[in-house]
């Protein structure tokens, strides 16, 4: 963890359990969102490989019915497929989740899944759920 990150923004670690082949972390930049605005914060996801082989990998958000991907506010899931992660490499993910006029003060839960792939993308051998508070005031 770097001097300004725990100025910048939070950061949580979710340790590696067994069975799964990678560490996540994530982080917000800037730390809130403004309600009843048109704004946006940067969700951080990084997703490290922990073991000797490559992994095939993929990451999804899915944020509320009161939050986006954009400023309009109509897509609610995004998936990312980062493809063959190398060992002990880590890649980190953007995910722009944006507020709208509609949006009232309080605390909002966005879902990162990361899933651990086999062969293909539709044959999911793993995966891993976190929740990230996202704060409008």
């Amino acid at each position: 963890m770097g001097l300004l990150d725990g100025l910048l923004g939070k950061e949580e670690e979710k340790p590696a359990k067994a069975g799964l082949p990678f560490n996540i972390t994530t982080s917000l930049r800037p730390v809130r969102l403004n309600a009843r605005k048109d704004n946006c914060l940067e969700v951080l996801v990084t997703v490290k490989n922990v073991t000797d082989a490559p992994v095939m990998t993929s990451v999804s958000a899915e944020v509320p019915k009161s939050l986006g991907f954009e400023n309009v506010g109509l897509t609610k899931i995004k998936e990312v497929r980062i493809g063959e992660l190398p060992a002990h490499k880590e890649k980190t993910l953007s995910f722009s989740v944006c507020a709208s006029f509609q949006t009232a003060p309080g605390n909002y839960s966005v879902l990162i899944t990361v899933n651990h792939h086999y062969r293909d993308y539709s044959h999911v051998l793993n995966y891993a759920k976190k929740t990230v508070e996202v704060r409008a005031v």
